[in-house]
């Protein structure tokens, strides 16, 4: 693609969407709760404060991601056709995956070692996970991937079935139609967060503070993930085949960023800012409120923050620029290194906001000094991102070999 036809803005969500991660992750010492629940990396110093970031970042940075990705496949189905874009996405997504669970996943260990140490623990956390149960394998923070990888899959096999049925495209039409309708009416975002709402309200193992309950093991993603990342997947792909509808949310940037804030406010309203990981009974009313409240919450965000980005970010920027091809190698490889330095600052006595600052400084350096000299111009470059740029900020990229 270049530079002309390049989608700008949403090449700075995706980066946002992604550094979003880490800053959540540079939280999880500092949250109450976490040493109780045998967790090893759990620092002297909490506040509800971290937890608050936790779960306001929480409501919406994967749903923003997935969002994204629908974009983009689209694009690249568009671009490459079927058997292109399967190619693509195993190469860019598939190997990716499998190498970073070989090289990167291993690394976490050390850390929990030398925290347990330190704080005298032994077994296993018994903080309980988003999931009905526990199951192999442990995906880690690489659940995004895999559970990436399964939706291509299945939206692959729903698009086969539609071409195969629909093929004068009048059902496609419509749909179209329809979507468009929905993304231009300024509560359309109720059509999309209903439905993961109302089985989220049914779904008797859901963690309620946690929001969307992350794939984080096993082979079968559960069924709320599935229906909730799907969603925003596909409001994605449909996206991108009516582009022009960007301006839409462009033009409702701020009412939907105004709207998502106060209805996160209201979601921790309900459920508390301290962490629950755990089942946490809520009466009747108020567990609909909260399905509600949070699942529409998400759904403004995305539409907020990609509006944002189309009115203030769509022109080409060499800073935004650089952090989106950065973002994909800095998520993948940036737990090691917190999880390190939040092992290391567990004792010092320090106030939390000074050790997190710490932890998200130099983590975000470690992370750009590596891509920049290790990884920006190498082949661990290509094999990311299918291509080799220069060692500065701005410069035309080397052409991806096959």
């Amino acid at each position: 693609m270049s530079d002309s036809d390049r989608y700008h803005a949403l090449d700075a969500v995706r980066a946002f969407a992604l550094l979003a991660g880490i800053a959540l992750h540079s939280t999880l010492s500092f949250l109450p709760g976490m040493r109780e629940g045998n967790w090893p990396i759990s620092d002297d110093s909490t506040s509800v404060v971290p937890a608050a970031v936790f779960f306001v970042v929480h409501v919406f940075r994967m749903s923003l991601f997935y969002a994204i990705a629908g974009f983009f496949a689209h694009l690249l189905l568009e671009r490459l056709g079927v058997y292109g874009l399967i190619r693509n996405r195993l190469r860019r997504i598939g190997l990716p995956f499998v190498v970073a669970m070989v090289v990167v996943m291993p690394l976490l260990l050390p850390s929990f070692m030398w925290a347990k140490h330190q704080l005298g623990m032994s077994g296993w956390p018994t903080i309980k996970m988003p999931i009905p149960e526990p199951q192999l394998p442990p995906w880690g923070h690489l659940w995004f991937l895999y559970l990436l990888l399964v939706l291509y899959a299945l939206w692959l096999v729903m698009r086969a079935g539609v071409v195969t049925l629909d093929r004068g495209g009048r059902f496609m039409g419509t749909l179209d139609r329809v979507f468009a309708a929905v993304v231009t009416n300024p509560l359309g975002s109720v059509v999309f967060a209903l439905p993961t709402a109302l089985i989220l309200y049914f779904t008797p193992w859901w963690q309620l503070w946690t929001g969307i309950p992350a794939p984080v093991m096993g082979l079968i993603p559960n069924l709320p993930a599935v229906l909730a990342f799907g969603s925003v997947f596909g409001f994605g792909w449909f996206l991108h085949r009516q582009a022009a509808l960007l301006d839409a949310l462009r033009d409702q940037w701020l009412r939907n960023l105004v709207v998502a804030l106060v209805l996160t406010i209201v979601a921790m309203a309900l459920i508390g800012a301290a962490p629950k990981f755990y089942d946490f009974p809520l009466p009747r009313n108020e567990r609909i409120a909260y399905a509600i409240s949070y699942n529409l919450a998400t759904w403004f965000w995305v539409f907020g923050l990609i509006g944002a980005a189309v009115r203030f970010l769509s022109a080409p920027g060499q800073h935004w620029r650089y952090l989106a091809d950065a973002s994909f190698y800095m998520y993948l490889v940036h737990l090691p290194i917190v999880y390190a330095l939040q092992a290391w600052m567990i004792r010092w006595p320090l106030h939390w906001s000074v050790k997190y600052a710490l932890v998200l400084a130099i983590t975000t350096a470690a992370l750009l000094v590596t891509y920049h000299f290790g990884v920006r111009s190498t082949f661990v470059g290509k094999f990311l991102s299918g291509r080799k740029y220069p060692r500065g900020i701005s410069g035309t990229p080397e052409a991806a070999a096959g």
